[in-house]
């Protein structure tokens, strides 16, 4: 059973869920699960928890991601990336500085109305099945940050390439989307890759197709990351083994040095993961239990 993280390098054409069930009947695991979707059109960083890692899948998609995306200038789709059907064109084309000019307006915290070919719930029912069979539905704006954004190069009067980095729930194809309107024109993704998620780098991304020449475990270790790997801004605590098999059982024991009270903390036992827990009256209270 192989417990902890390999960050895939995400091919087109794939779903999220498939890649990650590839990697499942690959290495022979029962559980695993992929920190932030990326689209099927979409490439790069797709990191995935393999066993006991799932168990911290919320630290890797709450991490600050950064992308590399082009937008094609002119028409815009109903999905709002060039797999989509065209449902509306003009000869409008940005100039350079204009976009240059106009990326201010969508750096910082801002309001994104979602795709509607997107995997939110409206009313228990995923939002991309609802418009697959054309049924009207509103989608309400979400604010959502953004850190930086730059225009990496003007590729032509149709095309232009950018970088951004930012938090967790912006849609790079609604950005693209916003962006052409705020200057009168019409855009499309037409290219995207996520270059990290967190720690998780694109240099450091396997492809699915080396995973399966990683016959040896031996080998397969090397490119897994530990569990600890997503928990570098929390606390780390390492215990005693009698501390660490109380831990185990769900009990609270006391902590030998003074601590505020922290929300959450990640324990360990001679580098062995035991538990998340939070700092209470200078007690740890584990929440989440790591199986060894």
């Amino acid at each position: 059973m192989y417990n902890g993280w390999i960050v895939i390098n995400k091919q087109s054409g794939f779903s999220s869920t498939k890649v990650t069930n590839k990697v499942k009947k690959i290495l022979g695991v029962k559980k695993a699960g992929h920190a932030g979707t990326l689209d099927p059109l979409a490439t790069g960083v797709l990191p995935i928890a393999l066993g006991e890692a799932t168990k911290t899948m919320s630290y890797a998609m709450n991490a600050k991601k950064s992308y590399e995306f082009e937008v094609t200038w002119g028409a815009s789709t109903d999905t709002d990336d060039m797999e989509g059907k065209v449902i509306s064109k003009n000869s409008i084309r940005p100039f350079k500085n204009q976009i240059i000019a106009s990326l201010d307006n969508f750096i910082g915290t801002i309001n994104q109305k979602p795709p509607i070919f997107s995997a939110l719930k409206i009313n228990g029912k995923r939002s991309y099945n609802l418009a697959r069979n054309n049924i009207k539905f509103d989608l309400i704006d979400r604010k959502v940050f953004i850190e930086k954004l730059n225009l990496q190069k003007f590729i032509s009067p149709d095309c232009s390439r950018f970088l951004m980095t930012c938090n967790k729930g912006v849609y790079v194809r609604s950005l693209a989307r916003d962006l052409a309107q705020s200057m009168g024109a019409l855009g499309h993704i037409t290219y995207l890759r996520r270059l990290s998620v967190g720690s998780f780098l694109y240099k450091d991304a396997i492809l699915l197709a080396d995973i399966e020449k990683l016959v040896d475990k031996a080998k397969l270790l090397e490119v897994i990351k530990p569990i600890s790997f997503v928990l570098d801004d929390i606390l780390a605590i390492d215990v005693d083994k009698r501390k660490a098999e109380l831990l185990s059982m769900g009990q609270k024991v006391p902590i030998n040095r003074k601590l505020e009270n922290k929300e959450s903390v990640f324990v360990s036992c001679n580098k062995r993961p035991i538990a998340l827990a939070r700092i209470e009256d200078e007690k740890i209270l584990p929440f989440r239990i790591f199986n060894n």
